[in-house]
């Protein structure tokens, strides 16, 4: 299915930026004159005034400019919101995004990367999504998630540790002490940053509102909320097939020609946080609720495999809960999607 190209905009100016720890890299295109113009400044708000007049050197203006950078994380947050009080259009890519404009050979510089950017900015100013600056509250949300997903991580890893340190020939009782102290320790720090977590959703109306939705549908607990909020809290309505697509639960077709015929499958690609998190959703349910119960002992004796039964639950727990974004109302426990 082809999707068909939105007008596209009047821009004259495409801005490539690549963004890294200490220095951004800029590519100016002019698509009057067809010149290009570099710059490299600090990653500091002082950069960030140099990159004003410079635009307005060449007289770049943000109604026929087109801004593209690439995800990266921390490093770009300052820019971004930067951009967005200026008044710039500026698009965030996804990393792998400069494949369709990157020529075969392989050179890899930022000045050259910041050049790319501004190609695919000229070559896809029709398909660009602008983006939306991050209300300060969900960043904080996020921040506090990142943390305590560290700190859960390094938690599990000491208490693997533990379970193994029996079996050195060496004195580990040192060890043993050590571990357990820093475990000890981290679990106070998450217990913490989860009352962080709780008290700046609950402070929040517009949150807790949300929060207290996702929380009423199976499977969903006070992690998996907090990180759909931060996900898609922007979203007035949410696409049950995308979202499935995009995490690789979506089953999809695999045909070419006459050879090439596979039964349809999930990519199993997507955020990894998502992906375990989903699945330990899905073995919830199935544990604790006596309608999944059912439906995954129907599906094993029907001669599914428990990879394909637990995806399935992941798609249906997917639909109900775009469903009640969608409709902004709690789960229903009448509702239910066989």
């Amino acid at each position: 299915m082809i999707t068909p190209k939105k007008p596209t905009p009047n821009y004259r100016f495409f801005l490539g930026i690549d963004v890294s720890k200490a220095t951004l890299d800029l590519h100016l295109y002019d698509g009057e004159t067809t010149q290009g113009y570099p710059l490299q400044v600090a990653n500091t708000p002082s950069g960030f005034k140099k990159i004003q007049a410079w635009l307005r050197q060449h007289r770049a203006n943000p109604d026929q400019t087109l801004v593209c950078t690439e995800h990266t994380g921390r490093y770009g947050e300052r820019l971004t919101d930067w951009l967005a009080a200026k008044g710039w259009q500026h698009g965030l890519l996804n990393t792998t995004a400069l494949s369709k404009v990157s020529p075969e050979h392989h050179r890899k510089t930022d000045p050259f990367d910041a050049q790319l950017l501004a190609e695919y900015a000229r070559r896809y100013a029709d398909r660009i999504t602008l983006a939306r600056p991050v209300p300060g509250h969900i960043r904080q949300l996020e921040r506090l998630r990142r943390e305590r997903r560290y700190m859960v991580g390094k938690r599990a890893s000491l208490r693997q540790k533990l379970t193994e340190i029996h079996y050195h020939a060496t004195d580990t009782y040192l060890f043993i002490e050590l571990y357990s102290e820093q475990i000890k320790l981290l679990s106070k720090q998450i217990t913490r940053v989860n009352a962080h977590i709780k008290e700046l959703i609950t402070t929040r109306p517009d949150l807790n509102i949300i929060y207290q939705r996702l929380r009423s549908i199976p499977g969903i607990g006070p992690v998996i909320a907090a990180q759909w909020i931060c996900l898609f809290y922007q979203q007035d309505q949410l696409n049950a097939r995308k979202i499935s697509s995009r995490f690789g639960f979506a089953p999809h077709e695999v045909e070419s020609g006459t050879s090439v015929r596979k039964r349809k499958r999930s990519s199993r690609h997507g955020n990894p946080e998502m992906r375990q998190n989903m699945f330990q959703a899905a073995r919830s349910v199935v544990q604790h609720k006596t309608h999944f119960q059912q439906y995954y002992s129907r599906k094993l004796n029907q001669g599914k495999s428990h990879r394909v039964i637990m995806n399935n639950i992941i798609n249906k727990i997917i639909r109900m809960t775009c469903s009640i974004w969608n409709q902004k109302t709690g789960y229903d426990p009448k509702f239910l999607l066989d």
